[in-house]
């Protein structure tokens, strides 16, 4: 079928997949990646470990499996990309799933504009047990689908439209998703890829550097599902986390020999890496992980030259939340 679209001259996109350790939510997430209405050319599962279980899991899958010693989602998403050939590749998590309408809308666009080079979607959020942040009750695509037909959408997701300045407002925070992700294979390999060996923040660097090249354009239709689980990289509160975002940062501004678009100075993101800071040092001071403390400071002083922000970042989220009660007109003590 691959060959066949070549021959034609149709576009052709294939997929990858990193997985490690969640047999039983990658199989929904190739199910959801099967049931498209416009059929990826290839789809390319990378298992993270060799001794992982979802090798078996897959075995009658009708995609390509491909088992790699544990590396981490970066490499295993590098090793998935070198397996294509196709003009577009796409991504999707083990743990996400896709709309089934969610190609034929990405083909659509770039029919529309054929230049574009980059793209990503809107999403809904689900989980099992629905928390404060979740939009969707369910378990599987099915469920989705059908909760999503009468769901009220409860995130804006308008944040994600960046298309003209996605240089620099990337260089803010990562304004885009990594399971409905779509980039012409020729920019991503001009772009690096994904940063080896990184476990988080490797889709915020790619997504920058991506937009070094080209502009993200963004479908404004809800064509993935986000599963919130107690198992996602995000939920850990790890130190590490935050070290690893906080190295990420500081590349963006280091000297490269890639292209830099027009972008506001350094000083004018403060605010949002001042939170990275602030969260990364909580983090450090909740495992009691004093060496990460340290680190994380340090790092800050490249991408947060005021002093001042690296002390404010450095109070304690509750002595804050404790200022804001007092400073909030009306909180002080009643002098009747």
């Amino acid at each position: 079928m691959f060959e066949d679209a070549e021959r034609a001259g149709r576009r052709t996109f294939g997929l990858v997949i990193p997985t490690h350790r969640r047999p039983h939510l990658v199989i929904q997430a190739v199910d959801s990646a099967l049931r498209q209405t416009r059929s990826f050319d290839r789809i390319v599962v990378v298992v993270d470990g060799v001794d992982d279980p979802a090798i078996a899991a897959l075995a009658e899958a009708p995609v390509e499996v491909v088992a790699m010693p544990h590396a981490g989602v970066a490499t295993a998403r590098n090793a998935g990309v070198a397996r294509l050939t196709t003009e577009w590749v796409c991504f999707l998590d083990d743990d996400d799933l896709l709309h089934p309408e969610y190609l034929a809308r990405v083909e659509e666009a770039v029919a529309e504009v054929p230049d574009r080079a980059a793209m990503s979607s809107w999403y809904w959020s689900f989980a099992e047990s629905p928390g404060p942040d979740d939009e969707i009750a369910a378990r599987t695509l099915d469920e989705c689908l059908d909760a999503a037909a009468h769901a009220v959408p409860r995130r804006d997701m308008t944040y994600l439209d960046i298309e003209g300045r996605s240089f620099d407002l990337l260089l803010e925070r990562l304004r885009g998703s990594m399971s409905s992700a779509a980039v012409r294979r020729d920019v991503l390999r001009r772009a690096g890829g994904f940063p080896d060996g990184m476990t988080t923040a490797e889709d915020w660097v790619m997504y920058v550097n991506v937009a070094r090249f080209a502009e993200w354009h963004t479908l404004p239709e809800r064509l993935a599902f986000f599963r919130d689980h107690a198992g996602t990289n995000t939920r850990t509160g790890s130190p590490g986390n935050g070290l690893t975002t906080l190295r990420a940062i500081r590349s963006f501004w280091e000297p490269t020999h890639l292209p830099t678009p027009p972008h506001r100075p350094l000083v004018a993101y403060r605010a949002e890496y001042r939170h990275v800071l602030g969260w990364t040092l909580e983090a450090a001071r909740a495992h009691r992980d004093r060496p990460a403390f340290r680190e994380a400071l340090a790092l800050s002083r490249a991408i947060l030259p005021r002093r001042t922000d690296r002390l404010r970042a450095a109070v304690p989220g509750s002595v804050r939340r404790r200022l804001a009660g007092l400073l909030r007109p009306g909180a002080g003590p009643s002098l009747s």
